[in-house]
């Protein structure tokens, strides 16, 4: 199996350290052979998306934080649409100047918002990106409170969190599903509700034939004791028991935030992983790219 790697972040995002060819030299060090860029996708018109996210504010500390996005035009998780050309121009010159070294790829880490499907569609279509995966931290707002992420996850988000990777998988915008127990974070049982939850996610990617990604980012946080059981927050081992079952491809994922995540120890800890949940391994997927002709009808795209 290749050492190959799709989900790497840089210092443009807010919360992660390095430049673009920090990433990708610490990757070629490791002896990855395909790396996929993924900084999470930068959005036109962002501060107009907070702003009508404002009813929607619940706490003190939840606007502060929704305040602080609209005046830096982008939260710490988020590259500013400013700096994107700037951004794809360098990866362009990279794929150029360290082709025999390792074959990079141009992609977002995506949320799955509709508002948004369209402007995907066009940076697929425009070949301004190779693909984008789906990472889905967010229900209609980027905001802390419709962060699935939280640390205290009711019955109907972990719901709504299904309902829209479910709609944002059959898009087929989307090469990959990035965390896919993203959830689990913030509901500390997997009761009857978490296992349809799961098995209903596992089944559309298995339907729609697209790969669920052990993600590192989960792992690096280390085990935690969780009613009596050591797991991981994600992945989680009983969600990809699940998996296994359906039979999902699955793709790891560094999920790199530093140059430094780009180790062995890590790689070896995943396939580890996938081994003891017998999970099906894949190094390389399919590059989904929406639905071109429905596009071009809609925009009258020549």
């Amino acid at each position: 199996m290749k050492k190959t790697n799709y989900h790497t972040h840089t210092y443009r995002c807010g919360h992660a350290n390095g430049n673009e060819e920090d990433m990708i030299q610490a990757a070629i060090d490791m002896g990855i052979e395909e790396l996929g860029m993924c900084c999470h996708v930068p959005f036109p018109h962002y501060r107009k998306h907070l702003i009508r996210s404002l009813p929607s504010v619940r706490g003190v500390r939840s606007l502060l934080s929704l305040l602080k996005a609209i005046i830096k035009d982008g939260p710490n998780m988020r590259m500013p649409y400013r700096d994107m050309e700037t951004h794809l121009e360098l990866l362009s010159q990279y794929q150029k100047s360290y082709e025999d070294k390792i074959k990079i790829y141009k992609g977002f880490e995506a949320e799955g918002l509709s508002v948004y499907f369209d402007y995907y569609q066009k940076l697929l279509y425009e070949h301004k990106v190779d693909y984008l995966i789906l990472g889905h931290h967010f229900h209609k707002h980027c905001i802390s409170n419709d962060y699935f992420g939280k640390e205290k996850m009711t019955k109907k988000d972990i719901y709504l969190y299904c309902n829209d990777v479910e709609k944002a998988l059959e898009t087929n915008l989307f090469s990959y599903l990035a965390h896919p127990d993203l959830f689990l974070i913030g509901y500390n049982q997997f009761d009857l509700d978490v296992q349809t939850v799961s098995r209903r996610i596992c089944q559309k990617a298995k339907d729609l034939n697209i790969p669920l990604e052990i993600n590192a980012g989960g792992m690096r946080r280390g085990l935690k004791n969780i009613n009596g059981e050591q797991l991981f927050l994600y992945p989680n081992a009983h969600f990809w028991d699940i998996a296994s079952e359906v039979g999902n491809d699955v793709i790891i994922g560094f999920d790199a935030h530093d140059p430094s995540d780009f180790n062995d120890a890590m790689y070896n800890q995943m396939i580890k992983f996938a081994q003891d949940h017998r999970l099906h391994l894949i190094d390389h997927f399919d590059f989904l790219q929406g639905d071109f002709k429905k596009f071009q009808s809609e925009y009258d795209i020549r």
